[in-house]
């Protein structure tokens, strides 16, 4: 018998570790927030659109799109779209598009170096479920957070029901995969970033820890918490005082609370001046 071939890797990363969450070339997504927005920042990525008759007046500009830049478009029943979708939450419109792309330290370094990118940042370690990633980016949109981080292989992926989740976001708020997180993240600690651990058991109240935009905000999972590898490296680690009658909160929770601190405005301390001698 001949003998079998192993199978082979991608010469482009020989020793990459295989891509879990690697999303497919295209996606069909549906909610009227995250259509909408997909078409205000990628509108070439469209390939068809469905729609029901009800919002068809919403969706006029993008029917008008589909028209001029040859892309197809169908009006649909209600129960059609539930299959096209794959759910029931689609609220009345479906896209097929290419996928979000993700970023790497590629695209963040050089838009940090530049200053496009000013924080602050999350990174994700071992938040694995992509509702609770639509939930993030939805927060993070709401309070400027330049990016969201985490380990390549570990980072949930921007399906079709965390892209609606996100309410739009996940269009613009970048996703970033790291492939060596604590190198990557100490890389950041050099270009002026706080790297800053949270726990629910332990670090210093949120209140005193005088975060700001120039913050990397690490999250943890709800069963695990973070890695010893990176909160040895966190320049601090804080947590967010509670009752303690349930152990901790929902990390897209954590998440909202974490970052209304770090982007608080702080009013900039004001010098009283010298009071003059006053004459005889």
């Amino acid at each position: 018998m001949p003998k079998r071939r192993p199978p082979s890797r991608s010469p482009a990363s020989p020793a990459a570790p295989p891509r879990r969450h690697q999303g497919e070339r295209e996606e069909t997504y549906h909610g009227q927030h995250a259509c909408e927005a997909l078409f205000a920042k990628r509108p070439e990525a469209i390939v068809r659109v469905y729609l029901t008759a009800a919002v068809k007046q919403r969706f006029s500009r993008l029917i008008g799109y589909c028209s001029t830049a040859r892309r197809g478009y169908k009006i649909v029943e209600p129960e059609n779209l539930d299959r096209i979708a794959g759910t029931r939450h689609h609220e009345g419109i479906a896209v097929l598009a290419r996928a979000i792309p993700r970023w790497t330290m590629a695209n963040l370094l050089p838009a940090v170096e530049t200053g496009s990118l000013t924080g602050p940042f999350l990174f994700l370690d071992g938040v694995s479920n992509p509702h609770n990633l639509g939930s993030i980016l939805r927060t993070a949109a709401h309070f400027g957070c330049s990016a969201v981080l985490g380990r390549v292989s570990d980072l949930p992926p921007l399906s079709p029901a965390a892209v609606r989740v996100a309410e739009g976001a996940a269009e613009r708020v970048p996703v970033c995969d790291l492939a060596t997180p604590r190198n990557d993240l100490m890389r950041l600690q050099s270009a002026g970033f706080r790297l800053v651990a949270t726990s629910s058991h332990r670090g210093e109240p949120l209140s005193q820890a005088g975060l700001t935009r120039r913050s990397i905000i690490v999250l943890g999972s709800e069963a695990t918490g973070i890695t010893r590898q990176l909160e040895r490296v966190a320049d601090r680690t804080v947590s967010i005082p509670g009752t303690g009658a349930v152990e901790s909160l929902n990390v897209a929770v954590a998440c909202g609370v974490l970052l209304a601190e770090a982007c608080r405005e702080r009013p900039t301390p004001v010098r009283s001046k010298p009071s003059r001698p006053r004459g005889r």
